[in-house]
């Protein structure tokens, strides 16, 4: 197992779900879930990473029913997502195995294929939870 792809897919999990993942030209967010609609809206055009990393995040989103708030929830909402997609695309002992071969996580979230803040969301969810 290389990467990821092998142990979580977005695409296949929000196909699951029933919800209709829509390509638009975005241009303030990489991504959008429409609440109560079951639609996901990915920007065009992005890196596979990247991708992989806004659909989960948007599917956690979904899953936790949220609503578009201001301030603090916000802030929160958009946390817990992350924290949520990191942990279905990062597989603990892939990340383990990569952290002895490199210390850069940069390369850690290039093998993973995810976003530089969905491995930050992890490990700070790894050090809060410690």
């Amino acid at each position: 197992m290389n990467s990821t792809t092998d142990v979580y897919d977005p695409h296949e999990h929000a196909e699951q779900l029933g919800l209709t993942v829509a390509y638009q030209s975005l241009r303030a967010n990489f991504g959008m879930y429409i609440p109560g609609r079951k639609i996901i809206l990915l920007r065009r055009g992005m890196k596979v990473a990247t991708e992989r990393s806004v659909l989960a995040h948007e599917i956690a989103h979904y899953l936790a029913d949220d609503r578009r708030t201001d301030g603090v929830w916000s802030i929160r909402q958009e946390r817990r997502a992350d924290l949520a997609a990191s942990r279905r695309l990062i597989p603990a002992e892939r990340l383990r195995q990569l952290t002895m071969w490199s210390s850069d996580p940069r390369e850690w979230a290039i093998d993973l294929q995810v976003t530089g803040d969905i491995l930050l969301a992890y490990i700070n969810g790894q050090k809060d939870s410690a």
